[in-house]
């Protein structure tokens, strides 16, 4: 080594300056890592949703889809609807069959309807056997599923397809055939729900009154 030669090292200022960009280069590896994350969980999220959709959706079609035409016993007033049928704007009361694969086989009533959930709204489907063709007058001891939490709004439409100008009305009042559709119109807090429309086909031959005749779409 030289004699004149000195040894350089890095300045203070040069090792602040490197200590100031490697921190940069940390916030920002750091931010792209969260970024990621909460892309992630939002895609989560966003399939989760999906999936209770379509298994809710699956649900309410299978149930829904098998409507009894059985009519009420001991009719006293011309006013009265005839079926074992309550259908209004917030409240739907039907007897059908409940799919084997859910693990309740045969015949019920079923009520849909908002109920009070953990102190919030949620969209509940109650199920009670059916022993006798008469609606029930009280669900307290009704066996319950919950369809869809925290619903902040819910409305039921039904329709008759065989009009020749099908309209979706918030009651049905007819006295002599079925709802062929019903829309089924939610919102719930953390998911946006599409408008779901469900054909309730009647039962074949559900309609014991009827000498044996099925019922179709409504008409006898």
């Amino acid at each position: 080594m030289l004699s004149g030669q000195r040894q350089r090292g890095f300045t203070l200022i040069e090792v602040l300056v490197v200590m100031t960009l490697l921190s940069l280069v940390v916030l920002a590896l750091g931010s792209a890592l969260r970024t990621t994350a909460q892309t992630e969980e939002r895609v989560d999220q966003r399939l989760a949703r999906n999936d209770e959709i379509r298994v809710v959706t699956s649900f309410l079609q299978s149930v829904l889809g098998r409507i009894s035409g059985q009519k009420l016993q001991g009719i006293t007033s011309a006013d009265e609807n005839p079926f074992l049928l309550r259908a209004g704007p917030q409240e739907l009361v039907w007897a059908g069959v409940m799919p084997a694969r859910f693990g309740v086989a045969g015949r019920h009533f079923f009520r849909l309807a908002l109920a009070d959930v953990g102190g919030a709204r949620a969209l509940v489907l109650q199920f009670i056997p059916l022993d006798e063709p008469l609606l029930p007058a009280a669900w307290d001891q009704a066996a319950a599923e919950v369809l869809v939490r925290d619903v902040a709004d819910f409305a039921l439409q039904y329709q008759d397809a065989a009009q020749d100008k099908p309209e979706w009305l918030s009651t049905w009042g007819s006295k002599d055939r079925l709802p062929s559709h019903v829309l089924i119109s939610m919102k719930a807090a953390n998911s946006a729900w599409p408008p779901l429309v469900v054909a309730m086909r009647p039962l074949i031959a559900s309609d014991p009154s009827a000498s044996g005749t099925a019922t179709f779409g409504g008409r006898r």
